[in-house]
C-alpha cells in the first residue's frame, strides 16, 4: 500500500452515474458534449503533514488533470496535492 507524504492524498475515483439526455436538436454525428474538468474523488489516506483534510473517507472535488497516476508494483494509485482540492462533497 502506498502511503502519501508531502501534502498529497491518495485518492479513488467515484464513478457518479450520467443520465443521457435527449436531444431534439440535429447535431453532427462526430459532434463530442464537453465534459467536466471537475472529478469527484474519495480519500483514501492522508499525508502527515496535512493541514486542511484530516479525515479518511470524505468526497472530494478536484481538477482532473492535477490527478497523478502512479504505477507501483503493478497497482495503480491516484494521487493529489492537497492544494488542488475544490471543496467536500456532502449529499443532501
Amino acid at each position: 500500500m502506498l502511503k502519501p507524504l508531502n501534502r498529497h492524498l491518495l485518492v479513488e475515483k467515484v464513478e457518479v452515474e450520467e443520465k443521457e439526455a435527449k436531444s431534439t436538436i440535429l447535431v453532427p454525428d462526430d459532434y463530442k458534449i464537453k465534459k467536466s474538468p471537475y472529478g469527484l474523488y474519495l480519500v483514501k489516506d492522508i499525508a502527515p503533514d496535512c493541514e486542511k483534510l484530516t479525515s479518511v473517507g470524505l468526497k472530494v472535488i478536484v481538477n482532473e488533470s492535477m490527478v497523478e497516476e502512479v504505477n507501483v508494483a503493478s497497482q495503480k494509485y491516484y494521487l493529489i496535492l492537497e492544494n488542488y482540492v475544490y471543496g467536500l462533497y456532502q449529499e443532501d
